[in-house]
């Protein structure tokens, strides 16, 4: 039988880094058409990655890029 009340330390002392230098501590939920879903898939059984850093990949790329203009 587990012990009542957990681990206290879980989170703040027990914390999951993944050799990154800022940890991910930040969720954001994206839905999509099942079709995009599936190239991500494909896309990161490609490139033996998951979807996930796919993601966070394109994310960076773009806020990396140069704003701009929006046409009206």
């Amino acid at each position: 039988m587990a012990r009542p009340g957990g681990n206290p330390d879980f989170g703040s002392k027990y914390r999951f880094d993944y050799g990154r230098d800022e940890p991910l501590s930040e969720q954001v939920k994206v839905l999509m058409h099942p079709k995009m879903k599936s190239k991500l898939k494909n896309l990161a059984e490609q490139n033996k990655c998951t979807v996930p850093e796919i993601i966070r990949t394109a994310i960076e790329q773009y806020l990396e890029q140069p704003p701009t203009p929006h046409a009206s």
